[in-house]
This record gives structure tokens, C-alpha cells and sequence, in this order.
């Protein structure tokens, strides 16, 4: 199923339909569509596609040379073996190319693992000959690449780089249109908007029985999903699983994951740059903060509600799961998960309906706007400004009576926040997320 990408898709098209020969990359987490997007913008175009696989480089690489043999009608075998990526580019550059072709490289970072030197070569071949084909060459990747060593390279070849975030909590209506506003909010942070899973959950069940059948039978599509994850780009996971269950938790900041773990917190920056690096958590700061690389006041968040799921609930329950006993692990969901999971993924809600009609909700186009706090646990859920006003905003769960109450504790909580602009106040509750369109 495809939806919601219909930016990325034009642009993509603009670049193929270029005079000149162009290179695009796509970055994105595991299972956010990449593939997808990728299938919809090649399916009128002539295409060669290589996806990766796990075997040995003379094998790998001498696939791929009979996937470009096959397409320029070639025989299945090209008669010798291929042990390297670049070997690979100058078999493509023999090739004669007259209708624009697409090559798609998915998965772009597994081919880094058997040729170290891949990045580097397709940097040096597209400035030397390959872009005086009639190609477009797309890359995809579940590493960012950007914070590599290559990242400047990368900037300089690239027409377009995409980096593919989560949907909008908008699009669970695409697969659950049946459900009311509060149950799409349950799907949404049961499995967050991926595609990939949501295509599993059955509207015409009981939430909890989709929970059952997805995550708690030992043959569930995503009884193993974390460490499926993981094992991605990861063979040593341990630590990793231990962080993200961490954060999960509610632990946030880098200090309060190393105390969980019991560990210093130093020795957890490799494992958090890896776990950035994989799109799998997201390091916020607060706003007004321009350095986000060495702000202190940072706080981690996993980037996918269906990882955060399995790791509250699925992974610290594993050795009960496979005991079979599953009516206990269901009564720990039961008792913690609206606490826990919904109301984190009700106020991510607000905040993206908030960000999507800023100017509308605020009177004014915000210069900047994000979520604030400090060190002392004073928090701010949203808080926007221009040259004229700031206004502050707390998003409540709770009726509007209890909103008279958070709107007093709002305005003493802004006396932190340094400014000398106009102040404004908005409360919101849940009334404002059943009727948001």
C-alpha cells in the first residue's frame, strides 16, 4: 500500500526526467517505506534493481553482474567471476545505454559490508565517468551515511538526499478507516504508521486479540521484532537491547540510561551514535538550543512506537512468553498501557497536529517552535515564537477542569523560560484531539 509520499515521489521524478544524468539517496529505518516509494517511482521506468544479500563477495558481486547481464539481454553467466563493487561499475560502464535507465541500489549499507570501499568507489566513478551515462542511479539505506566519513562527498555528487520520517498519526485512518478517533490512537501506538506492520492488524477484532496475535504467540509476525531490528546491522546486541528497553522505560536522558544499566555514562555514546546512525532513536534537545550534538540537556527517544512496544512489554517478559504464559504478561499490558504508551503517543499526536497548523492554532507563523525543558524537570510541551510573542502550550489528558489547574502551573513553569516577549497560553485536552481533522 502506498501513501504519503507524494512530495518524495515528484521529487524523485523531476531528477529522473532531467536532461543530465542525476543521483538521488534515500535514507530511512528499517520498515519505513523506503521499498515502497521505491517500487511506485520505478514502476513505468526501465530499471535494473539490486537488493542485498547475505553470502560471500565472489558470489554477491557476480549476481549482481548477471542481474545487469540479463537486462541488457545477455546470458545468465558473464563468464568470470566479479570480487569487488568497482568491478561491478566498470562492467556497468561497458554497457550501451540509449533509453534512461534507473539503477537502484537498495539496502546501499549491506553492500558496504563486503566492500568496505563500495561508498568510496561510487563516489569516484560517478565523478569520472558515470554520470556521463544516461542514468539514474537511487540509493537506499538504513545508515545514514551522513555522519560518515563520506558524508561530504556524498553531499557533492547527490542531486537529492531524502530522509524518510514516520507518517503522521493522520494515516492510521488509511488502514483502520472503521475505528473511531481513540482506537486508531491505540492501533497508532501499538504500531506506530509503518506500513509494513499495520498492514497486519485486524479491525474487525479486539484490540487485545491483535496484541495476542501480532506480538504474544511465540509464531506472532512481531514476536521477535526487536531483535530482528537489531541483528540488521548489529551481531553483538546485548548492550544495544539493554538501552533501548532503557529508554523504553522512560529513561531519556544519557545519565538517567547509564544509572539503569549501571554503567558509566561515557561508555554508552558508541552504542547511542550506532543506535542514531540506524534511525532507531532520535536525540532531542530543547528549543532555543542550537548545538544539538553536545547540548547537556539532550534526551533520547525511540523513533518507532512498535520497537517501544516490544521492548516495554515483549522483551522483559521474553522467558514468561516462552513458558507460555501469556495471560500474565497480558495483565501487565493491561494495567500499564495506557499510563505507559498511549498517553506518550497522544501527546506526540498533538504536537505533529500542532506543527501541521502552527499558524492557524498560534495567530502567527512561528520562527521557532519544539518541546522545552531544563535540568530541573521543569517541561514544556510546546513552545513558539516570532520576533513579537511566545506562547506556551501543555497538552493534557485530562478533562477541562483539571485544565484550570495545568493553566496556572503553565504560566509559572514560563517564568523559566528566559524571554522578554509577549507571553500567550494554550491548554489543550483530549477534546482537542477527538475533534482535530
Amino acid at each position: 500500500m502506498f501513501i504519503h509520499r507524494k512530495k518524495e515521489l515528484e521529487i524523485l521524478n523531476k531528477s529522473f526526467n532531467s536532461a543530465n544524468s542525476s543521483l538521488d539517496i534515500i535514507f530511512g529505518s528499517k520498515n519505513i517505506g523506503k521499498t515502497a516509494l521505491i517500487n511506485e517511482f520505478s514502476k513505468d521506468k526501465s530499471t535494473i534493481y539490486f537488493t542485498s544479500f547475505e553470502m560471500i563477495a565472489s558470489h554477491f558481486f557476480t549476481n549482481m553482474a548477471d542481474v545487469i547481464s540479463n537486462h541488457f539481454h545477455g546470458t545468465n553467466t558473464v563468464g568470470k567471476p566479479f570480487n569487488s563493487f568497482e568491478e561491478i561499475l566498470e562492467f556497468l560502464l561497458e554497457q550501451n545505454i540509449d533509453e534512461k535507465l534507473l539503477i537502484v541500489f537498495d539496502d546501499f549499507h549491506t553492500i558496504t559490508k563486503i566492500d568496505k570501499k563500495a561508498l568510496d568507489t561510487l563516489c569516484r566513478y560517478w565523478k569520472k565517468e558515470l554520470r556521463k551515462k544516461n542514468i539514474h542511479i537511487l540509493i537506499a539505506s538504513s545508515l545514514l551515511f551522513l555522519e560518515s566519513e563520506y558524508k561530504e562527498s556524498l553531499q557533492n555528487i547527490a542531486n537529492n538526499i531524502l530522509k524518510l520520517d514516520y507518517l503522521d498519526f493522520t494515516a492510521i485512518k488509511e488502514f483502520c478507516p472503521t475505528l473511531n478517533k481513540l482506537d486508531q490512537l491505540y492501533v497508532y501506538s501499538l504500531l506506530g504508521t509503518t506500513p509494513a506492520n499495520l498492514k497486519y492488524y485486524n479491525s474487525k477484532i479486539d484490540f487485545t486479540e491483535n496484541i495476542f496475535n501480532l506480538f504474544l504467540s511465540s509464531n506472532a509476525y512481531l514476536f521477535e521484532y526487536g531483535m530482528r531490528v537489531l541483528k540488521n546491522e548489529i551481531t553483538e546486541i546485548s548492550t544495544y537491547s539493554s538501552i533501548l528497553h532503557a529508554i523504553a522505560k522512560g529513561n531519556k536522558k544519557i545519565g538517567d540510561i547509564a544509572k539503569n544499566l549501571d554503567v558509566k555514562s561515557t561508555h554508552l555514546s558508541r552504542y547511542l551514535l550506532k543506535l542514531t546512525d540506524m534511525m532507531l532513536i532520535t536525540k532531542n534537545v530543547p528549543v532555543g538550543e542550537d548545538d544539538k550534538k553536545n547540548s547537556k540537556y539532550g534526551r533520547y527517544e525511540i523513533s518507532d512506537n512498535t520497537l517501544v512496544f516490544w521492548f516495554l512489554y515483549i522483551y522483559p517478559n521474553l522467558s514468561l512468553l516462552q513458558q507460555n504464559k501469556l495471560e500474565k504478561v497480558s495483565k501487565i499490558i493491561q494495567e500499564e498501557y495506557i499510563k505507559k504508551t498511549v498517553f506518550q503517543s497522544y501527546k506526540k499526536c498533538i504536537k505533529e497536529f500542532i506543527y501541521n497548523k502552527k499558524e492557524s492554532i498560534l495567530g502567527y507563523e512561528p520562527q521557532t517552535i519544539g518541546s522545552w525543558w531544563d535540568n530541573s524537570n521543569n517541561t514544556i510541551d510546546v513552545v513558539a515564537y516570532d520576533k513579537k510573542t511566545v506562547t506556551f502550550i501543555q497538552i493534557l489528558w485530562e478533562d477541562k477542569d483539571i485544565a484550570k489547574i495545568a493553566y496556572g502551573k503553565l504560566k509559572n513553569t514560563s517564568e523559566k523560560f528566559n524571554t522578554s516577549l509577549e507571553k500567550k497560553y494554550i491548554i489543550v485536552t483530549k477534546d482537542t484531539f477527538l475533534n482535530m481533522k
